[in-house]
């Protein structure tokens, strides 16, 4: 207690000097306390990202034994520690595709593509994922991104204005192509769908008293369709049955007999996921619950066989109605 006194005695005596030396004294406290916290933070800093490449790599081994469901767990754990992450959100897309789970997957590719919009693999994923949904106005906008970076979309963003009902835009790509020398053989195949698709425009369009045949005329292009599908079926040409249902489900859209030959192929093909997608797509044009639904259920049947789930087998032969 009584040097107290005397310290504050000295302080005052001689106050420059002892108020340089507690000065230090604070400074070399700050300093070690400010190199902690700088290496609090590299070591904060190193732990964080060594959690998000485990999560990461743990997400791409899970998707690549097709178990999406652990793999989006792990991504949104690396969400959490790098919100921002444009790889994440791609990667959530492709896993949110693989289950048919589309708006989420259209979501996460939105983010990506909107920190990294030159990224073509970015906005290929979104494209296909609007494509799916049939959401055609909105995918023409990124097709044509996706046609300053490469010259095959030309075909893509023709399919989709003959979708879209809009030929003069379609055709205006395909004289281009034409021109230029870009896939004449693509082109080829593109104007006689164009053809196609405004012939049976142009049949929907006349009425009964024009064309005394019309309810004939407007059935021949899906016989013919029909009948050239069940020839390569007979022949086991499975990849043309598919090429030909695909093209007739372009054409016409709303028929369920084509979803039913496509994913026939599919599944003759050993491609079970995509048949059980094309099916789903389907079910919504079946009207009445008849032949045509109860095919439907068995061809889920032999897609859900072939991939080992028993309880959707059970499921869809309880379904089918005798």
């Amino acid at each position: 207690m009584a040097q107290l006194p005397i310290l504050t005695l000295k302080i005052n005596m001689a106050p420059n000097r002892y108020k340089i030396l507690i000065l230090c004294l604070f400074s070399a406290v700050s300093i070690g306390f400010s190199q902690e916290d700088g290496q609090s933070a590299e070591v904060s800093e190193e732990q964080n990202s060594d959690a998000f490449q485990e999560h990461f790599f743990e997400a791409l081994k899970q998707k690549g034994i097709e178990n999406y469901d652990r793999a989006i767990q792990e991504l949104l754990e690396c969400k959490k520690l790098r919100a921002d992450n444009e790889v994440v959100d791609y990667e959530l897309g492709l896993n949110y595709m693989q289950q048919t789970n589309y708006l989420q997957a259209q979501q996460h590719f939105e983010r990506a593509v909107t920190v990294d919009p030159e990224n073509k693999w970015y906005q290929d994923a979104l494209l296909i994922c609007l494509l799916t949904q049939h959401n055609y106005y909105a995918a023409v906008p990124v097709a044509e991104v996706l046609l300053t970076m490469d010259t095959d979309y030309y075909k893509t963003l023709a399919d989709i204005y003959i979708e879209l009902g809009e030929g003069a835009q379609a055709k205006k790509i395909i004289d281009k192509m034409r021109s230029e020398g870009i896939d004449m053989d693509a082109a080829a195949q593109l104007e006689n769908r164009l053809r196609i698709h405004e012939h049976t425009e142009a049949m929907l369009e006349t009425t009964p008293t024009e064309n005394s045949t019309h309810a004939e005329a407007m059935a021949s292009p899906i016989d013919q369709y029909r009948e050239q599908i069940e020839k390569q079926f007979i022949k086991t040409d499975y990849a043309e049955a598919l090429r030909f249902s695909s093209e007739a489900i372009d054409n016409f859209p709303t028929q369920p007999l084509f979803y039913l030959y496509k994913a026939r192929s599919l599944n003759k093909l050993q491609n079970h996921k995509m048949a059980i997608q094309i099916l789903e797509d389907g079910l919504s044009y079946i009207l009445e619950e008849d032949e045509m639904l109860n095919n439907f259920y068995k061809e889920f049947v032999v897609a859900y066989m072939a991939l080992g789930d028993q309880q959707k087998v059970d499921h869809y032969q309880g379904m089918i109605k005798n």
